[in-house]
């Protein structure tokens, strides 16, 4: 199974323009897709970290660009056969969501994970609803835990409870805090023992924030395997689920965790 981990740099919430940039940033992939291919986007991908209320408190507007983007997803992920990830702004009838959307060969009813732990500090806490669950997805020989880019800062959420061999961490994390971004997800491979991938937008938004991208592939051993720069585009790579197995029975750390219950 592959994975293929896109950074883009977002049109301030404008789903149509992204999406046309990100479709042709990935123009190189036509004809080379695999059926078990797993396509990873950034955090809010289609519309950049939007959190301003002039914005989201017209939920018309929210919906149409939710609509545009999954519809977006499942046109995308039938057309190649393989499964789509990222997140968008999430109207459900009652509450406003940060979600993990993911869609494979174009299921119209996605599995999802709702982000835990908003972004205070930007006003996400004020337009946002935190989600309340883990999800664990399981494709194939892998289990996968999703999180949302401040939930990498809060290792008790991401603790493994043998439960997932992967952590996917999608984000719009931005430059002045990137030596943090590259630090935290190298701890949270090794005292999880996991993969973990890290997919982080680049380019600026409407605030004038900065974005530096730095995705990355780290094992479950801390060594950084694949590191993107600053430029917009992906990079692909196949987790090796032998060496995974070897190493956690070599190094079987995971049995000495403190059991704990979240409340």
């Amino acid at each position: 199974m592959r994975f293929i981990l896109y950074q883009n740099a977002a049109h301030w919430f404008d789903p149509i323009s992204t999406i046309q940039n990100i479709e042709e940033g990935l123009f190189s992939m036509k004809g080379s897709w695999q059926k078990n291919d797993i396509l990873v986007l950034p955090e809010m991908f289609s519309t950049g970290f939007v959190t301003e209320s002039s914005h989201l408190s017209d939920k018309t507007q929210v919906i149409k660009n939710q609509e545009y983007t999954l519809n977006w997803m499942c046109r995308f992920s039938q057309e190649h056969q393989i499964t789509v990830t990222g997140s968008l702004p999430y109207w459900n009838g009652e509450l406003l969501f940060n979600s993990l959307m993911i869609i494979k060969e174009g299921n119209k009813s996605p599995i999802f994970y709702n982000k835990r732990h908003l972004f205070g500090i930007a006003g996400e806490k004020l337009m946002y609803s935190a989600g309340g669950d883990r999800t664990i997805y399981n494709s194939g020989e892998w289990r996968m835990n999703l999180s949302i880019c401040y939930d990498l800062r809060f290792p008790v959420w991401l603790r493994n409870k043998n439960d997932y061999d992967i952590l996917i961490c999608i984000a719009n994390w931005p430059v002045g805090r990137a030596n943090a971004w590259r630090s935290l997800l190298i701890a949270r491979a090794i005292e999880n023992q996991c993969y973990v991938f890290g997919v982080n937008r680049v380019g600026n938004d409407s605030t004038g924030t900065i974005y530096s991208g730095g995705s990355l592939v780290v094992g479950p051993d801390g060594v950084v395997l694949h590191e993107m720069n600053d430029d917009v585009g992906f990079l692909c790579f196949e987790p090796d689920a032998s060496f995974l197995s070897k190493f956690r029975r070599a190094y079987p750390f995971l049995k000495d965790c403190d059991d704990f219950t979240l409340i």
